[in-house]
C-alpha cells in the first residue's frame, strides 16, 4: 500500500486549514442566518471557543489526507477527475452516513443539506487541488 504515504503533505494541511476557512465563511457570512434559522437557535445560543476549533481542524487534515491518497492511489491527473471523485466520495460516503445519523437523530433536513453542500465544496476544491498540487 504505498499510495497511503504518496501525498503532498503541504497540501494535506492546506486542504485542512481550507476546510475551516471555507465552514467559517459558510456557517458565518454566506448561511450563517439560514443555519442558525434552520437548526432553531439564536446567535446568542451558539458558544464558542478556541478548543472547540481543534478537533474539527484534525479532522479535516484526515478527510484531506484520505482524500489525497486515494486521488494518487487511483492516478487521477485531470482537474475534472479530482474535482468529481472529491464530489463523489463525500456523497457516497459523508452524505450517506451523516443522512443516516440525521434521519435517527430527527436533525432538521435543512441542516443536512447545508452541511452536505458545504462538505461538496470542500471536497471537490480538495480534490482539484491535490490533483494540481503534486
Amino acid at each position: 500500500m504505498d499510495f497511503l504515504g504518496n501525498v503532498n503533505w503541504i497540501a494535506v494541511i492546506v486542504g485542512g486549514v481550507f476546510n475551516m476557512v471555507v465552514g467559517s465563511l459558510w456557517y458565518g457570512p454566506l448561511f450563517g442566518k439560514l443555519w442558525l434559522r434552520v437548526i432553531g437557535k439564536k446567535q446568542e445560543d451558539i458558544q464558542s471557543s478556541a478548543g472547540m476549533y481543534v478537533l474539527p481542524l484534525i479532522a479535516g487534515i484526515v478527510a484531506a489526507y484520505v482524500l489525497a491518497a486515494l486521488i494518487s492511489g487511483l492516478g487521477l491527473t485531470l482537474w475534472w477527475q479530482g474535482v468529481l471523485f472529491g464530489v463523489i466520495l463525500y456523497v457516497g460516503v459523508g452524505g450517506a452516513a451523516t443522512i443516516t445519523v440525521g434521519t435517527f437523530e430527527d436533525s432538521p433536513r435543512g441542516a443536512w443539506v447545508l452541511y452536505t453542500f458545504y462538505q461538496i465544496v470542500v471536497f471537490g476544491a480538495q480534490g482539484l487541488m491535490f490533483v494540481l498540487w503534486k
